[in-house]
């Protein structure tokens, strides 16, 4: 039987690998949602599976902190994968703008995914400009900070 979180991982995946500027996709540990794209992207893939247009959380624990800082490269990503309305990927500076990345206690980001319209990406720190709907996978495989 196919576990449901491999259906809601594949979606972010399954952009990514359709995409052209696609060319590498590895486990990078033991943990379930942690990939390397193109051999230097760090992608910790979360999943919602909420019915849209609506909000989307995501709750990131203090091991799932850990992981995302403890990683050496500069290009480390959370990927939100909103239910089946979109998916949407932010760099790790962006998540600390929204949460504290070294408080060991859990945390969550907001994703509010309005019918037709951008998306709003809040946490208890702050928010971040409005990213577009289908900014996903070209925001993490861009440039060399994810533009």
């Amino acid at each position: 039987m196919i576990d449901h979180k491999d259906f809601m991982h594949g979606a972010a995946l399954v952009a990514i690998a359709d995409s052209e500027m696609f060319t590498a996709l590895n486990r990078a540990s033991v943990k379930y949602g942690h990939y390397v794209v193109n051999h230097d992207r760090h992608l910790f893939i979360k999943y919602n599976d909420g019915k849209g247009p609506g909000d989307y959380f995501f709750t990131f624990s203090g091991e799932d902190k850990e992981r995302i800082t403890s990683e050496a490269v500069s290009l480390v990503f959370a990927v939100l994968v909103c239910g089946n309305e979109v998916v949407t990927g932010i760099t790790r500076e962006e998540l600390s703008q929204l949460i504290t990345l070294t408080i060991s206690a859990a945390s969550t980001v907001k994703v509010s995914a309005q019918q037709g319209r951008q998306l709003r990406i809040s946490g208890p720190n702050g928010q971040l400009p409005l990213i577009s709907r289908r900014s996903f996978p070209t925001r993490i495989l861009d440039s060399g900070h994810g533009s």
